[in-house]
């Protein structure tokens, strides 16, 4: 799921971090037509090769991330996101990342928290931003954060290095640190739980829910009083 903040992340990654060639995107599959773009187009003139377990749009080989079928070290920059929470073995597929990275190269994953189910085919984990660490922890220097509320972010990013240093903070991704400050400030929306709402969408909300927990309530009365 190539969501715009996603993209946009990656776009600050490749301003603020040497990337090295080759780029190898894992879990490149385009699967939703309204994606912002595949994110070659941030590499456009590099060595640049999408996998995905699956063949499809986007896609120039299969490869499975528990057993990746690239050598050793083969790998400049390893791009995986928004594909973790669909693979049934994430620490394994880390340390496959891991494997194929290049010294002095980067791995630079993401993943959701806050967010429904969505089976691209499979919807297994949900990860904290600890938990982005700990999948990162085969790497010498790591680096993750959430956004969103603290407590109940809607998406985590990271950066796993071998051989370099990082020396990352928010501050360093100018367009994810923008939108968090959007989503702090929550100009004209209102505020529930992690949730920020324009108006509109409150009103969108409310007339598809109402209806569903007015029915709810009373069926719980009938019961009380069967």
């Amino acid at each position: 799921m190539a969501h715009q903040l996603l993209f946009d992340f990656v776009a600050d990654a490749r301003a603020v971090l040497e990337l090295p060639d080759p780029v190898v995107e894992f879990g490149s599959l385009q699967v939703e037509p309204d994606q912002p773009g595949d994110l070659r187009s941030l590499f456009e003139g590099r060595d640049f090769t999408g996998t995905d377990m699956r063949p499809g749009s986007g896609v120039d080989r299969v490869e499975d991330l528990r057993g990746l079928s690239l050598g050793d070290g083969s790998v400049g920059t390893a791009l995986c996101l928004d594909t973790l929470e669909h693979c049934e073995d994430p620490l394994q597929a880390c340390r496959e990342l891991h494997r194929v990275t290049a010294p002095d190269g980067v791995c630079i994953i993401s993943s959701v928290m806050l967010l429904g189910i969505h089976a691209y085919p499979s919807d297994y984990w949900r990860f904290t931003p600890e938990g982005l660490r700990v999948l990162l922890a085969p790497f010498d220097e790591r680096w993750a954060v959430g956004f969103g509320d603290p407590s109940a972010p809607f998406f985590v990013f990271g950066v796993g290095s071998k051989q370099r240093k990082l020396d990352l903070s928010l501050d360093s991704f100018p367009k994810l640190a923008a939108a968090q400050q959007r989503y702090e400030r929550a100009e004209g929306k209102v505020r529930l739980g992690p949730t920020r709402l324009s108006l509109r969408e409150l009103g969108g909300t409310l007339t598809r829910e109402l209806p569903r927990a007015l029915r709810q309530r009373a069926s719980a009365r009938l019961r009380g009083r069967g």
